[in-house]
């Protein structure tokens, strides 16, 4: 284990957290300044010192050798979100908006992971700066805060790689020019840029259709949305605003940020024929539509107008899909084969690449594509017959790590229902708070459902769920393997 790489880069990592949350700091202080009944200013300026203090000591003397393996990459990754959320919590509690510590801790690692489970009830009459710096920790975790790192501080012999596989979303991590810094640099400009334009599209379309949103809720929802986390700053989320227009802006943005943000690229480089062959993105659309259509003709007896029970279908469907959160209805309240169709879809989640959770579409059908070789195998024992995603055979490996990777997914899930189950709610509530944790997408059934939360859940339950969360962000193993005497295990 190469030490001092490894806390070299995580300085790097606190450097960077410290820049970031002084945007929040300064709307503290203008709203301050002005007058308004903000937070203290000191609720940022406390963990912004610590954090730059403690990046620049880390940074000060540079490492003989930058030379990092997959190791080292898991554990900078791991280590690197375990301690960003917990530091990230300090305004929380410092403000008073979050007195207890491990709750301001399960707010914010379902923030920086995008997963959008909140233990809190009252969230219209938090300060500004804590609903800006709540929304923006989605931002922050969307992209991945180490691909930030990637794109902006330069790294030496190519080791950026191995850190990036341990942070992006999906079975692989793959680059869309020759270098992994120049690509990372690339994805998080797309992923600005569409960010800005639905900031855009909400401010100047509210405007337009006399639906009086302020800017600064356009703001936040746009952060939610990129980084497909779902906080509002509403208590009734998205219903809040009793707005068609931003309900269907909504939809569209959480569709296009579940999709594999190398497509956009292809996109911009002309490489239209690529896209269209993508047997993902083919696979999300068509999962999407058919589960939006199958939930529509399910709902349209409870409602009175059948195009408010498709725009409520469509937005809790790409809500649920991309993982986001956003509400509009309390699917508590609609038939249970609609409420199995989003437990699926909560499973499935979106694409690979994309700022989404749950176990990617990619995933799901690779899945089934090997379940196919495998009867072909069976009834042609001599036969060899090979998977294959977008007219390219998948190497053995990458679906034997696919397999490691559902059986940890099943064990971690069963483990972490079966500790949640202490706290003795129904078997619903327990089975989709983890589920909703563990896929990154923040509602689930019953007590967690639309308009509930998960502040009544014991200490030790929000810890498993805080696990859950990073874990489903960071794709199990580099949490994982954080606690792996192996890990930290001398090797020659």
């Amino acid at each position: 284990m190469n030490y001092k790489a490894v806390l070299y880069i995580l300085g790097k990592i606190f450097i960077i957290l410290g820049a970031l949350m002084l945007l929040p700091f300064t709307i503290a202080l203008y709203y301050r300044l002005n007058g308004f009944p903000e937070a203290s200013y000191i609720s940022f300026l406390v963990p912004i010192g610590i954090l730059l203090a403690a990046g620049f000591i880390l940074t000060l003397k540079k490492p003989k050798s930058f030379n990092i393996y997959a190791k080292e990459g898991f554990v900078i990754c791991g280590l690197g979100w375990l301690i960003m959320s917990a530091l990230g919590a300090l305004p929380f509690v410092i403000s008073g908006c979050i007195p207890s510590y491990i709750d301001a801790f399960f707010e914010t690692a379902s923030g920086f992971t995008t997963t959008g489970a909140t233990i809190l009830s009252e969230i219209h009459s938090l300060p500004k700066s804590i609903l800006f710096w709540r929304s923006f920790t989605h931002w922050i975790g969307g992209m991945g805060i180490l691909s930030f790192m990637i794109a902006v501080v330069p790294k030496a012999r190519g080791n950026s790689m191995l850190i990036m596989k341990a942070e992006v979303p999906g079975p692989s991590a793959s680059k869309v020019v020759s270098k992994i810094a120049d690509s990372a640099r690339i994805l998080y400009i797309i992923y600005f840029v569409i960010t800005i334009i639905e900031i855009f599209v909400l401010f100047v379309g509210n405007r337009i259709s006399g639906d009086n949103i302020r800017f600064f809720d356009c703001v936040v929802t746009a952060f939610a949305t990129a980084g497909t986390g779902g906080f509002s700053v509403l208590n009734d989320s998205i219903l809040g605003y009793n707005s068609p227009f931003t309900e269907w802006v909504l939809t569209i943005f959480m569709f296009l940020f579940g999709v594999n943000f190398n497509l956009y690229f292809y996109l911009l480089t002309k490489r239209v024929r690529d896209v269209f062959r993508d047997e993902e993105l083919r696979g999300y659309i068509l999962i999407n539509l058919s589960a939006a259509i199958l939930i529509t003709l399910n709902i349209s007896s409870m409602y009175t107008n059948i195009s408010t029970a498709i725009r409520d279908s469509f937005f809790s469907v790409n809500s649920v899909m991309s993982t986001t959160g956003f509400c509009t209805a309390d699917f508590n309240q609609w038939p249970t084969f609609s409420k199995v169709i989003l437990i699926i879809l909560m499973c499935i989640g979106c694409s690979a690449g994309s700022t989404g959770g749950g176990l990617k579409v990619v995933r799901f059908e690779l899945f089934i594509k090997q379940m196919l070789c495998d009867f072909k195998q069976a009834l042609r024992p001599h036969s060899v017959i090979h998977v294959r995603l977008n007219q390219k055979t998948v190497d053995k490996k990458t679906m034997k790590m696919l397999s490691s990777y559902l059986n940890i997914y099943i064990i971690t899930l069963v483990v972490s229902v079966f500790l949640i189950s202490l706290d003795n709610f129904d078997s619903t509530t327990s089975f989709t708070a983890v589920i909703a944790c563990l896929n990154n997408i923040g509602p689930g059934l019953e007590v967690v459902g639309p308009t509930g939360n998960f502040a009544d859940f014991s200490v030790l339950s929000k810890i498993v769920l805080i696990f859950d969360m990073l874990a489903g962000r960071l794709e199990l193993f580099p949490i994982l393997l954080l606690f792996s005497p192996y890990t930290w295990k001398k090797t020659k």
